[in-house]
């Protein structure tokens, strides 16, 4: 009993993990194996944590041919190959394996190169020299070699076995390949020879990991005898070896090797036959350490060709060895850690060889014994069998059963075919063996030769020839390069042509049905048997069955061939017949019949059209007759077309020209009958109510200032993608983006900022009101630092980034960090950085000062500290008390100069000096991340402040205990400050790095895209529509107030015609950094299918399609000019409603076919695997009481293949999707608007720069400039900020009441409240006037020119004609269907699909209601929604509406304003959208039961109730959903929850519109 000798040996770097700058995790020192994982920190040393080692009989490195440790492959043989040799003369049997990934050298380790034999070569020369030197014993060696490819056998010998071999199990023998071809060698020369010709037989492949990788197992075997004589006993001992030298094939991933198709299945199989091979060694493994001890252990050996073939060699007779082949590189350290735990476990495996003595003897007795008993039990069941000299006469045999007889004749016969197989094999004498071996070499030299290939003595190939003998078939191709390639045999008797259809359904003739076919076709002309050749004493006779040409002329019986005949099958395969043994006598034939031209494709389809009467001249003369008057007629009818639009058009602009005369005249003559001062004047009189509404008016216009920014934010998106572009190439770990600011209490600007900023107006007393500006938030991720940037100082920081960018030998780059002590000007060589100080602002936070008036000491115990963003970061206690000069000792002067004069309350004397002291006795509620915090505060007109000293954070609570007194001269400016003005406290401290921050500086530039699967991928630009011929398609963006608006779901699918005659849509890719591209295949009939989604509305109804227009073909997303070339009008198939079960929604869908090759475009008309094509799409849609036609407009990507194309692994794996996730969603909003000419007014077009190609923006993966979606957070963040201010001037009023009247409130009780009376006389001590006169003015002048332009409407609205029924803007509700409306029942819904034909009637919710024809019209707008980028909450929700009263599970995304549903968390489609701009959210935290963690989002449509799987979860969705009104509720809960003192106490549900 011995055990495995296992050997790892380490190859060098290759050419693959050069490039790649691999680093080496395999080390050696003696028989250890070190092995260290280089994603685990530590140091990289045998005693690190992250390093393993192993210990095998031998551990070989051959990283280094220049270290001192350095293994070659004469060290391995050595070591290895000589004991094993050793163990084969002994008597033993031998194996010796390869095992590792692939591509880590075990081919080479076995077989070595040219100058550097491996194991294999070295042992067989090794054995001859043996044998030479031993002139005692008489030696034999056989050979045979095979591989396992794809789990079937094949022979490597032998040149005339294409078909895969048996194996087979003898209960003495074990497992065997049947035929298998084992030739006799008689020296090292004929073994190399014959394993040179094996390699070059065996399946080997290029890979992404290795130029030429083993494809399958190849088995080198030797039968190695010696036969000795005794002289003692006079007999002769035999002693029978087998040596298996295995070469496995190297495991593989395919993400690493890129393997597909063919390559892939490979891979598959190798793997599989691996797995098998490790449980086997784990299996023989345990029984080794008796770790099982079951009554009988199961071995998976015949899971497996390969374990089944090595059983003996794994764990029965033989000495074995493995030598295991690993990879040195870090990229390969999990495949190399599996290979060396692998070879580890094959070490505890005990293999029981004996010594092989006199076998052959021994197998031929009992196989002739086994013989015997075979065919006494085929006799038993009266079956003749020849009988042999061996045979002896028996008793008569037993019969069996009846029922029995074909249960056992097949296997009995089976075996006794096989039995005599082995014992002819046994039996065949040496001298036979090795004639058998000659003549086999024999007929392999013939073999080629007849194919036309010369070999030489050694087997290797010389040239190749035409064959000398055989008459065959050459091809023609149109292409030179591609003719005479492919020659195809006649052989003797017949050889039969067809398709491959009959290849496959075919069977043998005696089988009833079709022939073998010998030479099979591919083409649809191609009958299933098309003709058949019948060679006869070298005459060839053409028999045909289907359409056959022989030179030219079309036969329909047997024709004799000549050599040189040309020969077409059916209409597109064309060959040249060759027949060596005629030649000579046809020569002087051909050269009569083709007259010296030269026999290729050109002259057999000359010859043919030759011989079928075609003039190609008149053809085409023929052809160019017919193109020339439909060019004519064409030109006609488009020159009539255009003559027609020319005069619409005309009139058009007359029409125009006449309504722009008539609006001028009015509004001069209106302005000259009224002065613009009368008409202040008499505003003057309003009532108090009118006054009101004017004020009303007056904020709601003030308040949508915001979208004036969406011109910086889309206009300047273009610059922030290039500076982050730069960034990342750079490795700066610098990002940049979009950020409002807004001078406010909490967040005053910088004079940076204010220099830049433009006034809105300017009211009296010189008080400036400026609006919100756009900056950029630079984040120094490398330093730990927020810096604002100006979009002027982005703009010149830009160009100094782009000249850093292209200099070739930049200078040195210094960082904020690299000279802390360096002077603000040396960070102006990297425009990336600022300068940042040591200390940051972390908030501010303000006290009033009006108790000083009265004089009494107010304490603020808990004042927030409040960020730029309206967020709390922590609370300080502020005691505010007067003093005295007596008290005061050491006080700080303060001047209030001011010139103007006020009343001095009676309490405080004027033109004295006022002392009052300010305390700030202690902070909570700090970060951990800051530390070293200080306070200062300042009056806020002043400069001067007042410092504490720096103090150490200790777990968020800080103690100041900081005084200072003030002394103040009262006058009247001072006066006015402490009633109205705050004292401002700002609180700093030092930013202490995250303790990742290390490890962030330290990253590479690389980022990891998010693992949710679905994040909104790249933007592509909102393109203009594609320009019509037809139609004027000029934007509607000039029309007054909308009358409705109604979001659209729009589905675009691009259908190709399948093999069964079908349009199926076609796959569509959804990835997170690129846009979705359909996969096209080139040379396929396609069709574009749309289905727009809508709410059921008795307003819109889809009528006729006009136009679907493709267009504007590019290789960039962005559009450089608006040049509609190469547009192409699809034809258009009738629209139709659609009728879907459980669907209570509108669904219009219509067709268009396109043919992508009228494009006349290259990027259409070649394959583009890894390049996306862009166009766009616009369809022109009639809408029922429009004046024009509505248009949607898309811009689609695409990516081309061929024909067949190529599928990938992801597709691969889910060929069997859902078809609806092959669609591509678009959010539309429809606005229609009335035909009024008298309020079309001209509105801004906002350039839209965020979608234009930066080169390397596919680096920023899934980062985006940030759009219309950080309008509404900022104006939440303003809204927070106004509400802490209104909240401060409370809690001060409060506070000081409360001074003032200790008695009037009883503080103790804790359900005590303010009547009414106290609320008004409290919030009258913070309430300002509303306005100055100066916005009065202002004010009344805005709603003046707001009267006169409704009263100009109202008085155009009402010339209509009559009968037309007026609608209210302001009431849209009023043409919604109602809910509870039995048009909108579902009751009478039919079971299946139905669909329906535009113009049919159809009674049913989702067809519209048919509307009068004397109905005002509409102008129609259809605008695309760009979806916001941030996702605010995703997930599970269970979902009911009220139309259907069904609770579903919904995969809901919240991306403000919209909410989009799916069906789940995979779905690449959207299913439903909503609307918050347009929604009102209803929550009531006080329910209870079934509804109380669920809320409503109701529309004008439709009302939806939702509901998450978990209750607690109900208020993240609200806040993610409407956080104001969340907010609202935690406010109001926790308020009545201090009042009530956390009793119970039902409130009020909340509702909120978004």
């Amino acid at each position: 009993m011995s055990s495995v000798k296992v050997a790892v040996r380490v190859r060098p770097f290759n050419n693959r993990e050069i490039q790649m700058n691999c680093t080496r995790v395999i080390d050696m020192d003696g028989e250890t194996t070190y092995i260290t994982n280089p994603k685990q920190a530590g140091p990289r040393d045998s005693t690190s944590a992250a390093t393993k080692s192993f210990n095998y009989d031998y551990s070989y490195y051959s990283f280094d041919p220049l270290s001192e440790k350095f293994a070659s492959q004469t060290k391995v043989y050595e070591d290895i190959g000589e004991e094993m040799l050793q163990h084969a003369f002994e008597g033993y049997n031998v194996c010796i394996f390869a095992y590792g990934q692939t591509g880590a050298g075990k081919s080479y380790t076995m077989m070595g190169k040219e100058d550097d034999y491996g194991i294999i070569p070295l042992i067989c020369q090794d054995l001859f020299n043996r044998i030479h030197s031993d002139n005692s014993t008489k030696f034999s060696v056989e050979v045979s070699y095979m591989e396992i490819y794809c789990e079937r056998v094949r022979d490597l010998l032998n040149p005339k076995t294409n078909v895969n071999l048996k194996v087979r199990e003898h209960p003495i023998l074990g497992p065997y390949v049947e035929d298998l071809s084992k030739l006799a060698v008689t020296s090292y020369k004929d073994i190399f020879e014959l394993m040179d010709n094996g390699n070059k037989a065996r399946t080997v492949a290029s890979t992404n990991m290795n130029e030429t990788s083993s494809r399958s197992h190849a088995v080198f075997t030797l039968i190695f005898s010696q036969s000795k004589l005794d002289n003692l006993t006079g007999l002769t001992a035999e002693k029978v070896s087998k040596i298996s030298l295995v070469d496995l094939a190297g495991s593989e991933r395919a993400e690493s090797t890129g393997a597909t198709g063919l390559r892939l299945k490979e891979g598959a199989n190798i793997n599989k036959s691996l797995t098998t091979l490790g449980k086997v060694i784990s299996a023989l493994a345990d029984i080794s350490n008796m770790k099982k001890r079951k009554s009988k252990d199961f071995i998976p050996y015949r899971d497996s060709v390969l374990t089944w073939l090595l059983r003996e060699s794994l764990g029965g007779n033989s000495k074995t060895a493995m030598i295991a082949a690993v990879s040195p590189a870090d990229v390969n350290y999990e495949e190399t850690l599996s290979t060396l735990r692998y070879a580890d476990r094959a070490k505890q495996i005990v293999c029981k060889a004996i010594v092989n003595e006199d076998a052959n003897a021994r197998l031929i007795r009992e196989l002739k014994e086994e013989i015997k008993r075979l065919k006494d039990m085929l006799r038993s069941e009266n079956i003749d069998v020849p009988a042999s000299a061996d045979d002896q006469t028996t008793d008569k045999p037993t019969h069996l059963s009846t029922s029995s007889v074909n249960n056992h004749v097949d296997t009995v016969s089976d075996q006794l075919q096989a039995n005599e197989k082995l014992i002819a094999e046994l039996n065949e004498s040496w001298e036979d063996k090795l004639k058998r071996t000659e003549s086999i070499r024999m007929q392999r030299e013939a073999v080629f030769a007849e194919m036309g290939v010369a070999v030489k003595e050694d087997g290797g190939p010389v040239g190749v020839f035409s064959p000398k003998k055989t008459p065959h078939l050459v091809n023609l191709n149109q292409d030179p390069l591609m003719s005479e390639c492919l020659i195809y045999y006649i052989k003797d008797g017949i050889t039969r042509v067809g398709s491959y259809a009959a290849e496959e359904e075919g069977s043998d003739e005696a089988c009833g049905g079709n022939p073998v076919l010998d030479i099979i076709l591919s083409s649809r002309d191609i009958a299933p048997l098309h003709c058949e050749f019948i060679n006869e004493d070298g005459h060839v006779i053409l028999n045909p069955f289907a359409l056959c040409y022989v030179n030219g002329k079309s036969i329909t019986s047997p024709t004799e061939l000549i050599s040189g005949s040309r020969v077409i099958f059916a209409s597109s395969h064309v060959f040249r017949f060759n027949n060596p043994q005629t030649k000579t006598m046809t020569n002087s034939i051909m050269k009569e019949s083709v007259s010296n031209k030269i026999i290729d494709w050109d002259y057999a389809q000359w010859e043919l059209l030759q011989e079928q009467g075609i003039d190609l001249k008149e053809e085409m003369e023929k052809r160019l007759l017919q193109l020339e008057e439909q060019y004519k007629q064409e030109k006609l009818l488009s020159d009539i077309q255009f003559e027609e639009q020319r005069r619409n058009y005309e009139a058009r602009i007359d029409e125009l020209e006449r309504q722009v005369n008539e609006q001028s005249m009015t509004m001069s003559m209106f302005s000259a009958v009224q002065d613009e001062d009368d008409i202040f004047d008499e505003l003057a009189t309003w009532t108090e109510k009118e006054y009101n509404l004017a004020s009303h008016a007056f904020n709601k216009w003030f308040a949508y200032r915001f979208t004036s920014l969406r011109d910086d934010l889309w206009g300047n998106a273009v610059d922030l993608k290039e500076a982050n572009t730069i960034s990342v190439e750079l490795k700066k770990h610098v990002q940049f983006q979009f950020n409002l600011l807004t001078d406010t209490i909490y967040s005053p600007l910088s004079p940076e900022f204010l220099q830049f900023e433009t006034n809105d107006f300017e009211l009296e007393n010189n008080e400036i009101k400026t609006k919100t500006i756009v900056a950029v938030i630079v984040h120094d991720n490398k330093n730990g630092a927020v810096h604002y940037w100006t979009i002027h100082k982005l703009k010149s920081r830009l160009e100094s980034m782009r000249e850093l960018y292209y200099n070739t030998n930049p200078l040195p780059v210094l960082t904020p960090t690299s000279n802390p002590g360096s002077n603000p000007e040396s960070c102006s060589n990297d425009p990336f950085y600022d300068r940042f100080p040591w200390f940051r602002l972390i908030g501010r936070s303000y006290v009033y000062l009006s108790n000083l008036i009265y004089p009494i000491t107010l304490v603020h115990n808990r004042i927030p500290v409040v960020n730029e963003t309206g967020d709390v970061q922590m609370y300080i206690n502020v005691i505010v008390s007067v003093g005295s000069e007596e008290t005061c000792t050491r006080f700080a002067r303060v001047n209030f100069n001011s010139p103007e004069e006020s009343d001095v309350p009676e309490d405080v004397d004027s033109n004295k000096d006022f002392c009052f002291r300010v305390g700030l006795v202690r902070a909570f509620g700090v970060e951990d991340s800051y530390t070293d915090i200080f306070c200062q505060f300042k009056f806020l007109h002043l400069n001067e402040t007042f410092s504490t000293e720096p103090v150490k954070n200790c777990n968020g609570e800080l103690f100041f205990g900081f005084y200072q007194d003030i002394n103040v001269n009262v006058t009247p400016s001072f006066i006015e400050y402490i009633k109205s003005q705050p004292l401002l406290f700002e609180v700093y401290g030092h930013y202490q790095q995250h303790p990742l921050q290390h490890e962030i500086n330290n990253s590479s530039s690389r980022r990891v895209a998010p693992s949710s699967r679905r994040l909104t991928h790249m933007d592509l630009p909102i393109s203009q529509p594609v320009r019509s011929n037809r139609y004027s398609n000029t934007p509607n963006n000039y029309y007054g107030n909308p009358f409705k608006k109604i979001e659209l779901l729009v589905w675009f699918e691009i259908c190709e015609l399948n093999s069964n005659g079908e349009y199926v849509p076609t796959s569509v890719e959804h990835q997170n950094t690129t846009p979705p591209y359909f996969i096209l295949h080139q040379g396929i009939q396609r069709r574009i299918r749309i289905t727009i989604v809508h709410e059921t509305n008795e307003v819109v109804k889809w009528g006729c399609v006009r136009e679907v227009l493709v267009g504007r073909i590019r290789k960039t997303p962005s559009i450089d000019d608006l040049d509609d070339e190469g547009v192409l009008s699809l034809g258009l198939f009738p629209g139709e409603y659609l009728e879907c079960l459980g669907e209570d929604r509108s669904l219009f869908r219509f067709e268009a076919a396109w043919d992508s090759s009228l494009h006349n475009n290259p990027l259409l008309n070649k394959s583009s695997h890894n390049s996306t094509v862009y166009l766009t799409l616009s369809a022109y849609i009639d809408l029922e009481n429009c004046g024009e036609p509505a248009i949607v407009t898309k811009d689609l990507c695409v990516r081309i293949q061929g024909r067949s194309g190529t599928t990938s692994l992801k597709n691969f794996f889910s060929s069997n999707k859902n078809p609806d996730y092959n669609r591509l969603t678009g959010l539309y909003e429809l606005v229609l608007r009335k035909n009024n000419e008298a309020s079309k007014r001209v509105t801004r077009r906002v350039l839209d720069t965020s979608c234009n190609y930066v080169r390397g923006e596919e680096n920023l993966l899934d980062w985006r400039p940030a759009g219309d979606n950080i309008i509404f957070d900022h104006q939440w963040e303003l809204e927070k900020i106004k509400r802490l201010e209104e909240v401060e001037k409370v809690k001060h009023a409060l506070l000081l009441r409360e001074a003032l009247f200790p008695n009037s409130i009883n503080s103790s009780n804790p359900n005590w409240k303010l009547n009414k009376d106290e609320k008004d006389n409290v919030n009258m001590s913070t309430r300002e006037g509303t306005y100055t006169a100066h916005q009065r003015n202002l004010l009344l002048k805005f709603i003046k020119l707001f009267r006169a332009g409704l009263e100009q409407e109202l008085a155009s609205s009402s010339a209509t004609t009559p009968g037309t029924p007026s609608v209210d803007p302001s009431e849209p509700t009023s043409m919604t269907t109602s809910a509870t409306s039995p048009v909108n029942s579902t009751a009478e819904r039919p079971k299946s699909l139905l669909i329906s034909p535009y113009g049919e009637s159809i009674n049913s919710p989702k067809s519209p209601v048919n509307i009068s024809t004397d109905c005002i019209l509409y102008i129609p707008d259809i605008i695309e929604i760009r979806i916001s980028s941030v996702a605010s909450r995703r997930g599970y929700l269970h979902v009911c509406d009220d139309r259907r009263n069904l609770w579903r599970k919904r995969w809901i995304v919240v991306r403000r304003p919209h909410v989009f549903m799916y069906r789940d968390e995979k779905d690449p489609v959207e299913r439903n959208v909503i609307n918050l701009l347009n929604a009102t959210v209803i929550f009531d935290p006080e329910e209870r039961g079934p509804l109380g963690s669920t809320f409503t989002i109701e529309t004008k449509e439709r009302k939806w109730i939702f509901q998450p799987p978990m209750d607690k979860d109900v208020h993240d969705w609200v806040y993610a959903i409407h956080p104001l009104l969340a907010g609202q509720i935690r406010s109001r809960m926790s308020l009545q929850q201090k009042l009530q003192g956390g009793t119970g106490g039902a409130a009020a549900s909340a509702v909120g519109t978004a």
